[in-house]
């Protein structure tokens, strides 16, 4: 009776595991190899805005201008991923006097419009359980 309760244990683990998704996530045109590149990925517009929590985040090394991360066990769903190149390690965008980044920044869909923030409709995509998903990020540095 016990191996069948740990047989089923494990079948409802495995079940799970194929349910969910994996967001592959490459960073490129970051303009040195300093800091850290901070990633983050979102489920809703409001925390995408900076109006609540992400809902994974990665702190990734940059080597030869480029940076990868691996978003494992993703759940199905809607999300949007925002990242910016924290070249100074202080946990923060750096902007001038007007608000404008001082660090690159992007977001999954590259729709960065030029005069405000990204919006997470506009960078959003799916994930479908069991699928693989490769975002391709180019920072815009201003």
């Amino acid at each position: 009776m016990n191996k069948f309760f740990v047989t089923f244990f494990l079948f409802c683990i495995a079940a799970e595991l194929q349910a969910q998704g994996k967001i592959v996530v490459t960073v490129t045109n970051l303009e040195n190899n300093n800091g850290v590149c901070e990633t983050c990925l979102f489920t809703n517009a409001s925390s995408f805005a900076g109006k609540g929590p992400p809902f994974k985040c990665a702190e990734l090394k940059i080597q030869n201008k480029k940076a990868v991360a691996v978003f494992d066990a993703v759940p199905a769903g809607t999300y949007a991923i925002a990242v910016f190149h924290d070249e100074n390690n202080n946990n923060k965008m750096d902007k001038n006097f007007l608000g404008i980044p001082k660090e690159g920044y992007g977001a999954s869909k590259n729709k960065l419009p030029f005069a405000s923030a990204p919006e997470f409709n506009d960078n959003r995509f799916e994930v479908l359980p069991g699928n693989t998903i490769d975002i391709h990020i180019r920072l815009r540095n201003l």
